[in-house]
C-alpha cells in the first residue's frame, strides 16, 4: 500500500516557487521593455537632429546655387524639405564680401535646430557657364539646440 500523506509544512511550496518565478520573469520583462523604449527615444532624437543638420546643408547648397548664378547674391534664402515624413525648414544667410562669402544656414526639424557656417570663395566667371564657387571650410556652429 502506497502512502499518500505529505510531510507537514510542504503544502503549497511548489505554488509559491512558481509565483516567485513568474514575478521575477515579469519584472525582468518590464526592465527589458523600458530599456528598449529608451533606446528608441534616443534613436528618434538622433534621427531628428540629423534631419535638422541635413536641412541646414540644404540651405547651404541653395546659397551656393544662388552664388553660382549671381556672384553678388546676398541676403537670405529659405525653404523647406521633407525627410521621411518630417517637414524640415532651412534659412541661409549670405554675407557677401567678394571674393570671400560667408554663409550661415540653420535647419529645423521636429523641434531640433542645427546651424552650420561655411566660408566660400567665388572666382571670376569663365566665358560661359556659372561662377565657380569653392568651399574653403564649413563647420557646425557651437551651441546648437539638440533637445526639443
Amino acid at each position: 500500500m502506497q502512502n499518500n500523506r505529505r510531510q507537514p509544512g510542504t503544502h503549497g511550496a511548489a505554488l509559491l516557487l512558481v509565483i516567485f518565478a513568474m514575478a521575477f520573469i515579469s519584472l525582468l520583462s518590464v526592465a527589458v521593455l523600458d530599456v528598449a523604449a529608451t533606446d528608441l527615444g534616443i534613436l528618434r532624437n538622433h534621427m531628428n537632429g540629423l534631419k535638422a543638420l541635413y536641412a541646414a546643408e540644404a540651405g547651404l547648397n541653395t546659397a551656393i546655387a544662388n552664388l553660382r548664378q549671381d556672384k553678388s547674391a546676398s541676403g537670405t534664402a529659405g525653404g523647406s524639405v521633407s525627410a521621411a515624413g518630417v517637414s524640415c525648414q532651412y534659412c541661409a544667410s549670405i554675407e557677401n564680401n567678394l571674393p570671400v562669402v560667408t554663409v550661415t544656414s540653420t535647419g529645423k526639424a521636429a523641434g531640433f535646430t542645427r546651424t552650420i557656417r561655411a566660408r566660400l570663395v567665388v572666382v571670376a566667371k569663365p566665358f560661359t557657364g556659372t561662377y565657380p564657387v569653392r568651399t574653403v571650410w564649413w563647420r557646425e556652429v557651437a551651441g546648437v539646440n539638440l533637445i526639443p
